[in-house]
């Protein structure tokens, strides 16, 4: 157990060096964790609320250098509106992403990206979004997409 500390004590320095980056006063910072977390303090917050205000203050450093003609260091790759980086169904998506790319590459499924298979996604669940799936909905949407494969006749190793 002697990497939560040491994972806790990274976080939260790259909190505060983040947060100097952006140049915002104590107060400031308080309420962006508050809005964002839920919490005013980072050494308050669960590992998964230190990762999600990361990823807002990434996403700031990255508009910022942007707004000033610059590359940014870091992008965040999935859009924030579909996916989270602090997800914990991380290896879930990436199985139903593996069923829907081997249906794709079989030739059933026309479309082979992460908005198709969102999309796939909506219907099966009637939900906005894959972070607000609970167990039972990921669960159920992955097994209909292994039953599609098995239908379509499409091998799948493992998955």
């Amino acid at each position: 157990m002697a990497t939560k500390p040491v994972n806790r004590n990274n976080d939260l320095a790259a909190i505060h060096i983040a947060q100097k980056a952006l140049g915002l006063s104590a107060d400031d910072a308080s309420a962006l964790k508050l809005a964002i977390t839920g919490q005013a303090s980072a050494a308050k917050m669960t590992t998964a609320q230190r990762r999600q205000y990361l990823a807002h203050l990434s996403g700031l450093q990255a508009r910022a250098a942007r707004d000033r003609g610059e590359k940014p260091a870091y992008e965040p790759v999935r859009p924030m509106a579909q996916r989270s980086t602090a997800d914990d169904q991380d290896d879930r998506w990436a199985k139903a992403r593996a069923l829907w790319h081997a249906l794709a590459q079989a030739g059933h499924v026309h479309t082979d990206t992460d908005a198709a298979l969102l999309a796939y996604m909506r219907r099966q669940a009637k939900v906005d979004a894959w972070r607000f799936l609970n167990t039972h909905q990921v669960n159920n949407v992955i097994e209909a997409l292994k039953r599609w494969c098995r239908r379509a006749g499409v091998e799948v190793a493992h998955v």
